[in-house]
């Protein structure tokens, strides 16, 4: 079964608009957010990204935006994708 790691379920997320403009702005808003919370000493930040099944469009969209904030300085990235097995 597909899941959003497959190229067919990217190429179809990335043939959306909605879906580029998603990610630009959610990486902004991480980018602004992420250093404050390093510089106020916290360790700890979870964001979760949901989708109706939890196996598609969320997968796709957390890791690309792990790829693009890996840059981060001070950080641990880490994902758990809670119900790609469930299906």
């Amino acid at each position: 079964a597909k899941t959003g790691r497959s190229l067919a379920v990217k190429e179809f997320l990335y043939s959306h608009a909605e879906t580029k403009e998603f990610l630009a702005k959610s990486e902004e808003f991480l980018r602004f957010l992420v250093p404050k919370y390093v510089a106020e000493g916290k360790s700890h930040l979870t964001v979760a990204i949901g989708c109706t099944g939890g196996r598609h469009r969320s997968v796709t969209i957390s890791e690309v935006l792990m790829k693009r904030l890996k840059s981060l300085k001070d950080v641990r990235l880490r994902i758990k994708h809670r119900d790609v097995r469930a299906a």
